[in-house]
């Protein structure tokens, strides 16, 4: 697992581990990585406004992703997955490149790589930045072997209090939502049985979906909720005005994914529009107007999730 963050710890690395597998966190926090190693293990913590659950999450070690251990890591293991910003996956491009040139020379086994970055074509990005690095024999290789495979992230990751963070280091709130929805023709070896996962072609569907429905619908209730001198998403959902304002956008965003991917999807885009919705209302969240609504240069860019949409 590629990136001990919010996503790396809260959702995938918990996928991996509940599904059976060792799970090897590469970073660069070295801090994070001495307690994950002394511990073995770290703690998720599942809210909503019904319960709250602690996990333990087992099985767990973690390496510089500066070292040359981290190359052994990529060679040899059965699946991995990044998570760590679609900002930063150029920059561990070089090292993921060596670390499938050590798996050619020592194994030639296939590797696919699960893309969490929630970016339109991260696979397609990401085989630039790694090809860059790459021979023609190596490219080859990789053309046939190495599968990066697209994924939508939903899970919400509510932020910790100073608090939280005080008592546990490796402490990650999430909401109980964990599907997985992943490109089903992405994959160039075996599908991993993994708990939540769903392969899917074509995979631009959920990837409109999360992008133009849930970011969309997330961002829309943030800028209604702000002009209204809402503080949190959760009292937005309940305020009429924002919550129908939302609804409104997103059932027009909605529209839009059935015209492309047809009429037999109008059940799965209502009932997501629908459970997004209650979702986003999840006191225990603690999401903030201020922080859903950040960032609008990055939001207002053609492709993402409000220009985007109105352009789709």
């Amino acid at each position: 697992m590629y990136g001990g963050g919010n996503i790396g710890r809260g959702f995938i690395g918990k996928v991996f581990s509940d599904s059976g597998y060792e799970v090897c966190f590469l970073d660069i926090m070295q801090p994070l990585i001495d307690e994950m190693n002394a511990r073995g293990g770290y703690t998720v913590r599942i809210v909503s406004n019904a319960e709250t659950v602690n996990a333990p999450v087992t099985n767990v070690r973690a390496v510089n992703a500066s070292t040359p251990q981290a190359l052994d890591e990529i060679a040899t293991c059965d699946i991995m997955a990044t998570a760590v910003g679609v900002n930063v996956l150029p920059k561990i491009a070089p090292v993921i490149a060596e670390g499938v040139k050590k798996r050619m020379r020592q194994s030639g086994k296939p590797l696919d790589i699960i893309l969490c970055e929630n970016q339109l074509e991260a696979d397609v990005l990401m085989r630039g930045w790694l090809e860059a690095c790459f021979n023609a024999e190596e490219k080859a290789w990789a053309q046939e072997n190495l599968g990066l495979v697209e994924a939508s992230i939903g899970r919400m990751v509510p932020p910790l209090t100073p608090e939280e963070k005080a008592k546990d280091s490796l402490l990650i709130c999430v909401e109980p939502y964990c599907e997985l929805p992943v490109d089903k023709a992405a994959f160039k070896g075996e599908i991993p049985d993994l708990v939540g996962l769903i392969p899917y072609t074509p995979f631009g569907f959920y990837i409109k979906r999360k992008l133009f429905l849930h970011n969309m619908g997330h961002a829309m209730v943030a800028s209604f909720a702000h002009a209204q001198g809402i503080e949190y998403i959760w009292q937005a959902v309940e305020h009429r005005e924002v919550y129908e304002l939302a609804r409104s956008a997103m059932r027009a965003s909605g529209e839009a994914l059935i015209r492309e991917y047809g009429e037999a999807m109008r059940e799965n885009v209502e009932g997501n529009i629908d459970d997004l919705l209650q979702r986003f209302g999840n006191r225990a969240l603690r999401d903030t107007v201020a922080r859903v609504g950040g960032d609008p240069v990055r939001k207002l860019r053609r492709n993402d999730r409000l220009v985007g949409a109105a352009l789709y």
